[in-house]
């Protein structure tokens, strides 16, 4: 039992890693075959990360702001 549960912990951080190490590799690979700029999809990233963290912060409620209840 103790194995299997130190070998999912495992698996679990193995894909901590591997999943941000991907998104970075598919940009970097989008990023060199576009003409946008590393500025502006930072930038962009930034917006959405501090409207992310707001919306967190604030608890909103994404249907209820769109009018769905």
């Amino acid at each position: 039992m103790m194995v299997r549960r130190n070998k999912d912990k495992n698996m679990n951080k193995n894909i901590l890693v591997a999943v941000p190490v991907g998104i970075l590799a598919v940009a970097a690979f989008l990023l060199s075959r576009s003409s946008v700029s590393v500025e502006s999809v930072v930038g962009y990233c930034s917006v959405l990360g501090v409207l992310t963290v707001a919306a967190m912060e604030y608890r909103i409620n994404w249907r209820r702001l769109f009018g769905r209840s």
